[in-house]
């Protein structure tokens, strides 16, 4: 801590308070102490008058008792006035500085999931109740962003699950309004309500995985991701063809050790890969590597795609965030892919980063810590 700073904390503030409070204790004992002399000094002649014919003896008796008397009673008027005096300042002082904990008290109070926009905003000097002001200030900044992004979650959920249910209720209306509705008819309802309770599926499986508490990795095991790459690309072989894409495999050297959870570091490269192909033009490519780096493990997934344009490559692994958010629907995503493997890499003491430009494709790279050994 700064000396400026320490000299405006309310401990250096209390310590000179009390500081002063014992001089003026000194300075009032010392008045006191005089006063009294100075009393007795005056009133001692007159003793001693009225002493005459008293043995030397009874009259520094009573010449003592008088100076114990006046010392007795100016110290207690002394004391008193200390004692009004620090009670009053230190009443005063101790409102001045509890003042932001009274505002802090009542804006606590009033607070609630409707007006978490209110704050303090102290203005004072840089000590101890300003340090708790700005703290209370920035925890409710805090649960304001949370809040908003809770509602913004479930109002994007309920966006998502929208879409499969209307379209199973608009084929089921279709179908009532046939007079004679044919197997074939049937056939189709059953196509449509299978692929709308996947997708719906899908969705549910991706919220409860975001809910989670904490995302770090269920098991701890080494991973080999070079055979782990090799089974993504090759369940992957029939979607690309599907979508007119070419899939391949640089095969990498050797084993890539990588300590973590092998069912989610599976699901992060298999979210990439669907990603590149989904959103690939057709007769596009999607190319899977890997590579060893300053004791990293860097895979990447790059594609010839549309691209992504600068603006948007810092919001595409937040939830819910589509590029193109109408293709995106159309081809049944739910923009939660990058963000779960944004979650599950970051899980693992990774981190995630895209190249791309619009027209000239993306590239997905997965920075991962090697492990050290099996």
């Amino acid at each position: 801590m700064k000396s400026s700073a320490f000299y405006q904390t309310i401990g250096f503030k209390l310590a000179m308070w009390y500081t002063a409070l014992l001089i003026l204790f000194a300075v009032l004992l010392l008045v006191s102490v005089n006063l009294a002399m100075w009393q007795a000094r005056r009133d001692i002649p007159r003793v001693i008058i009225a002493g005459a014919g008293q043995q030397p003896a009874e009259v520094a008796v009573i010449v003592g008792d008088k100076y114990r008397e006046y010392l007795r009673n100016y110290t207690l008027i002394g004391f008193g006035g200390l004692v009004v005096l620090g009670g009053v300042g230190g009443y005063f002082l101790s409102r001045q500085m509890l003042r932001p904990i009274d505002k802090v008290t009542t804006l606590a109070a009033d607070i609630s999931t409707t007006n978490l926009k209110q704050r303090i905003n102290y203005q004072g000097p840089d000590d101890e109740m300003k340090r708790l002001a700005d703290t209370f200030d920035d925890m409710l900044g805090r649960l304001e962003r949370s809040f908003d992004s809770q509602k913004q979650f479930i109002q994007d959920a309920s966006h998502e699950l929208r879409t499969p249910i209307a379209i199973t209720r608009t084929n089921i209306e279709l179908l009532e309004m046939e007079k004679k509705p044919t197997a074939k008819d049937y056939q189709h309802m059953m196509e449509v309500l299978k692929l709308s309770i996947e997708r719906m599926n899908r969705l549910n499986d991706k919220l409860l995985w975001l809910s989670r508490d904490s995302h770090q990795p269920a098991e701890n095991v080494v991973v080999d991701m070079a055979a782990l790459m090799h089974e993504v690309v090759m369940e992957f072989e029939q979607s690309a063809r599907s979508n007119q894409v070419e899939l391949t495999l640089e095969p990498p050297a050797g084993e890539l050790p990588v300590r973590g959870d092998s069912l989610a570091l599976k699901q992060a490269v298999s979210n990439l890969v669907d990603n590149s192909i989904r959103y690939n033009r057709p007769g596009g490519k999607v190319e899977v590597f890997a590579q060893k780096k300053a004791g990293k493990l860097v895979i990447k997934v790059k594609d010839d795609g549309p691209g992504i344009a600068r603006k948007e490559q810092d919001k595409i692994f937040d939830r819910f965030y589509r590029v193109d958010k109408s293709r995106s629907r159309q081809k049944g995503g739910s923009g939660l892919g990058l963000a779960i493997v944004k979650e599950i890499v970051t899980g693992h003491g990774g981190s995630i980063a895209v190249s791309s430009a619009t027209g000239k494709g993306s590239t997905f790279s997965i920075s991962l810590p090697l492990a050290s050994s099996r």
